[in-house]
C-alpha cells in the first residue's frame, strides 16, 4: 500500500499500468514456482499411496475407469498453479486519497468495474483500516463462488454415492479381490475423515465477513458507492447459501461414512457373495465409478481448504499491530496485579501458522475473581501461560505486580510462579508416587518453607475436605478428590494469584459444582486474585467479571 497526495482523479491507464506491473511480477513468480508446486503434489506420499490403491481396485473392475481416474488426478495437479494464479491476480487492492474534498477512489481487482468512487474521508478515519476491510470484501468476492461450487459438486457426488451404497452389499468370493474392495472403501472413509474440519474452517472464514460488511455500510460507502453496496448484498446472500450448503454437505459426509462402514461389515444383513468375476465387476461398476468421483472431489476440496484454511480462519484487523503503542504503554494501575498489553502469540505447526493471540489487552485487579471464557482453540490457555510467564508473547507485554515479565530472568519468573502464583489444571498434574499430603506440601518444600508447614498442610487438607485421604495416592482417589488435592497444593504458598485452567473439565457436573463452590469460598475468605479459564457458562458465572475470547481476540468484557 502506498499513500500519497494525488492532485488529479486516477486515470484508467494508471490503474492498468499498475495492474500490468503487478501481474508481471505475479506471472514471474508462478513461472518460477509452478513446477515446484506441481512436484510437491506429484510426490505427495499420502496422495500417491491412496490413489494407487484406488487405481488397483478400479483396474479390477474396469481398466478404463483406472485410466480416467489417473487422468483426472493429473489434471488436478497440473491445473492447480493456473487456478491459484487466477485467484491471486484478482487480489489487487488500491486506494487513492485526494486532497480536494478528501474524496477517495479505490480499485478492487475482483469487482467490475474495478475503479470505484466514494465520498469524503474524515480525518479521524484510518486508511489502513479502510484498506483492510476493502481487501476482505474483495477476497470474499473471489472466494465465495468457487467455494459454493465445490460444495455443490461435493454434495451431488455424495448423494449419488449414498444411493449407490443402498440395497444389497456385494462381496467377492475371491479373497484377493475382496481385500482390494475393503481397502478401497477404507480409503474413501479416510478421505471423508480428512474433511472433518471442513465445516469449522469454512465457517471461521465466513464469520470474517461480518466486519467488512458492517464497516462498508457506514455513511462513507452506503450512499455513494452503489457498486460496492450491491456487491456486499450479493456476497451476504451467497454467504448464507454457503453456510446452509456446508451443513448439508457435512451431514452427507457423515451419512456416507456410516454407509461405507456398513458395507465393509460382513455381519450386516443383505450381503451377497459373488464368485463369478464378471458378475462381480458388473455389480460393482456403478459403485466404483461413483467412489472414484468422490475421491477426486474430496481431494479438490481438501486442496481448496488447505490453501485458504492455513491462515485465513484466524485473520482479523488489529490496529495496534500497526503502531508503536504496544511497546510504549508499559504502565499499569496500582490496583492491577496483572496488566496485559497487546500481546500477540503465534505457533508454527509445520506449514500452518496458528494465530493463538492477536492483540489482547486485559487488566486484572488485585483480589478480583475473573473468568476468561471461550470455546476450544480461542486462545484461553495461551493467554494464561503468557500471564504466568510460562510462555512469552511474540509481541506486547505482560506486567505482573508492575514488573515486565519479558525483562525478568527465567530464575526470577520461576520464583514468582512458586511464591506468588498457584495453578489448578484440568488433568490435576499430581505426582503419582506422592501421597495426598506430600503432593500438597510439594510447593512449600520447593520454596524451603518449614515453619508451621505441618499445621498449614493439615488445615488445607481439612479446608478442601480430603484430610481423611491424606495418606492415599492419586490412583486411589476419585477425579473430584484429585482436583481437591490440586486446589490445596495451589494454595500451599499463599499465592497472590490462583490460575485455574478448566478446573472442572474432567469432572461430572455435581463434582464440578462442588469444586467451584470451594474455589468461590476460598476467594471470599482470602480475597486472593483468581483467574479461571473455562468454556462453561456455569463455571464462568462464579466469577465477578467475565472476559470473552474468540479466535485470539477479546470480544467482550462484563460483570
Amino acid at each position: 500500500m502506498a499513500e500519497r497526495t494525488n492532485k488529479k482523479p486516477l486515470e484508467p491507464k494508471t490503474a492498468e499500468d499498475a495492474e500490468t506491473i503487478l501481474s508481471e511480477h505475479l506471472d514471474q513468480y508462478y513461472s518460477k514456482n509452478s513446477s515446484k508446486l506441481q512436484k510437491t503434489l506429484e510426490t505427495k506420499q499420502e496422495l500417491n499411496e491412496t490413489a494407487q490403491i484406488v487405481k488397483d481396485f478400479l483396474h479390477e473392475i474396469d481398466p478404463k475407469l483406472s485410466k480416467v481416474f489417473s487422468l483426472r488426478l493429473r489434471n488436478v495437479v497440473s491445473n492447480l498453479p493456473t487456478e491459484r494464479y487466477e485467484l491471486q491476480s484478482k487480489s489487487l487492492i488500491a486506494l487513492w486519497h485526494i486532497d480536494e474534498g478528501n474524496k477517495v477512489q479505490f480499485r478492487l481487482g475482483g469487482l467490475k468495474p474495478e475503479i470505484l468512487h466514494t465520498s469524503t474521508i474524515q480525518p479521524d478515519q484510518n486508511i489502513e483500516e479502510i484498506i483492510d476491510k476493502l481487501a476482505l470484501i474483495n477476497f470474499f468476492w473471489i472466494f465465495i463462488n468457487p467455494t459454493l461450487t465445490r460444495l455443490n459438486e461435493m454434495k451431488q457426488v455424495l448423494e449419488l454415492l449414498s444411493l449407490g451404497l443402498q440395497g444389497t452389499h456385494h462381496r467377492s468370493g475371491n479373497p484377493k479381490v475382496q481385500a482390494k474392495l475393503e481397502m478401497f472403501l477404507r480409503i474413501l472413509l479416510a478421505k471423508l475423515s480428512a474433511l472433518q474440519n471442513m465445516e469449522r474452517t469454512i465457517s471461521s472464514i465466513l464469520k470474517l465477513f461480518r466486519e467488512p460488511k458492517v464497516f462498508c455500510t457506514k455513511q462513507i460507502f452506503k450512499e455513494t458507492c452503489k457498486t460496492l453496496t450491491d456487491a456486499i448484498k450479493q456476497v451476504s446472500w451467497k454467504n448464507t447459501q454457503t453456510k446452509r450448503q456446508l451443513i448439508e454437505v457435512q451431514g452427507k459426509i457423515e451419512e456416507c461414512q456410516a454407509q461405507l462402514k456398513e458395507y465393509i461389515d460382513a455381519d450386516q444383513n443383505d450381503v451377497k457373495t459373488i464368485h463369478s468375476r464378471d458378475e462381480f465387476k458388473l455389480e460393482l461398476l456403478n459403485l466404483a465409478e461413483l467412489s472414484s468421483d468422490l475421491f477426486v472431489e474430496a481431494e479438490l476440496l481438501k486442496i481448496w481448504l488447505d490453501f485458504f484454511g492455513q491462515d485465513l480462519p484466524y485473520f482479523t484487523y488489529q490496529r495496534t499491530l500497526f503502531t508503536n503503542q504496544i511497546s510504549q504503554n508499559t504502565q499499569a494501575s496500582a490496583a492491577d496485579i496483572i496488566a496485559v498489553r497487546g500481546i500477540v502469540k503465534n505457533y508454527n505447526l509445520g506449514r500452518t501458522t496458528v494465530y493463538a493471540l492477536r492483540g489482547v489487552d486485559v487488566d486484572v485487579k488485585a483480589g478480583e475473581f475473573l473468568a476468561i471464557v471461550g470455546n476450544s482453540g480461542a486462545g484461553k490457555t495461551t493467554l494464561l501461560n503468557c500471564m504466568a510467564g510460562i510462555d512469552e508473547p511474540d509481541y506486547g507485554l505482560v506486567l505482573f505486580k508492575g514488573r515486565n515479565l519479558r525483562e525478568m530472568t527465567d530464575r526470577e519468573k520461576s520464583k514468582a510462579r512458586l511464591l506468588d502464583m498457584g495453578f489448578i489444571f484440568q488433568s490435576y498434574a499430581l505426582l503419582p508416587h506422592f501421597n495426598t499430603r506430600e503432593n500438597v506440601a510439594l510447593p512449600a518444600d520447593l520454596a524451603g518453607f518449614s515453619k508451621d508447614l505441618k499445621n498449614r498442610i493439615e488445615n488445607l487438607l481439612k479446608g478442601v475436605g480430603i484430610d481423611k485421604q491424606a495418606k492415599q495416592y492419586p490412583a486411589q482417589l476419585s477425579g473430584g478428590q484429585m482436583q481437591r488435592v490440586a486446589i490445596a497444593r495451589a494454595l500451599t504458598n499463599k499465592p497472590k494469584v490462583l490460575f485455574a485452567d478448566e478446573p472442572t473439565g474432567d469432572l461430572d457436573s455435581v463434582t464440578g459444582k462442588q469444586v467451584m463452590e470451594l474455589i468461590k469460598k476460598f476467594h471470599e475468605e482470602t480475597k486472593t486474585t483468581i483467574i479461571v479459564i473455562t468454556h462453561d457458562k456455569e463455571v464462568a458465572n462464579y466469577a465477578e467479571r467475565q472476559v470473552f475470547l474468540e479466535d485470539g481476540v477479546v470480544t467482550a468484557s462484563h460483570l
